[in-house]
């Protein structure tokens, strides 16, 4: 694959870039959606900001807490070793983001019902985007796999056996986003409540991800009982999700702002 595209001599990450190809596209989307409910150009930014630097740090912190052990980390800090940092894992970013977004909604004093609708149908189509950059850089790889449509990757980060093919989990993964964004598309037209949108989106990619973690083959997510981390918190936020939905329904009624 390729893991770095060179502009004018300079290598660039190519996950990296695809990560803020995928953001700006959500962005951009998003502001051509909320627009004619009157949100504004400057409001999109101070969001678009806050979502990205909250999701770098959340992203960014689990992986750190899945990656190394806390006598570990210690250990790296005393001896002035930072390379811990620069890894993220996408349920760090979205719980982050998600906390970027409602500050960035206050901040801005966006209608919540205005900026949920507009912004949460395109986030799964931003992460389709950044999973094709995990194709091309070899991370959050399947498992070993020699059948149609196997990946191979000759320059990984991962430093994967060339030879050696892989099942293509990311563009699988990539795939259902695109799905999941068409529904919340549809689905945002029919719900009332202000937060709906964003739970109904959680429960998809809850179940989504908790499936697809047993088609991956690398190995640095942590494993607890048996189920990796994203597995835990896709319960946990399925739980979350279906708690909100069930709410309603005992109430008689679609589900209300939260």
């Amino acid at each position: 694959m390729c893991p770095y595209i060179y502009i004018f001599g300079y290598p660039i990450a190519s996950y990296g870039l695809c990560m803020m190809v995928g953001l700006c596209l959500a962005g951009f989307l998003a502001y051509r959606a909320g627009k004619p409910g009157g949100m504004r150009p400057e409001d999109m930014l101070i969001i678009g900001v806050s979502v990205l630097l909250c999701a770098l740090a959340g992203g960014g912190l689990l992986y750190i807490f899945v990656t190394y052990t806390p006598a570990e980390l210690w250990n790296m800090l005393r001896s002035g070793d930072f390379s811990f940092i620069g890894g993220i894992v996408f349920y760090g970013g979205l719980i982050g983001g998600t906390a970027g977004a409602l500050l960035g909604i206050r901040l801005t004093k966006c209608p919540v019902g205005l900026a949920t609708r507009s912004i949460i149908p395109f986030v799964p189509l931003g992460h389709a985007v950044g999973r094709i950059g995990c194709v091309m850089a070899g991370c959050c790889y399947g498992f070993e796999y020699n059948g149609p449509l196997a990946l191979h990757y000759p320059n990984s980060i991962s430093g994967l056996d060339p030879a050696q093919g892989y099942f293509p989990v990311q563009l699988l993964e990539a795939a259902l986003n695109v799905g999941i964004c068409i529904l919340l598309l549809k689905l945002r037209k029919k719900f009332r409540g202000n937060w709906s949108i964003l739970f109904a989106y959680l429960g998809m990619y809850a179940v989504t991800r908790f499936c697809l973690e047993f088609l991956r083959g690398d190995t640095i997510r942590g494993l607890w009982g048996g189920l990796s981390t994203s597995q835990w918190v896709s319960l946990g936020l399925l739980a979350v999700s279906g708690g909100y939905f069930l709410t309603g329904y005992l109430k008689k009624q679609k589900p209300a702002d939260a």
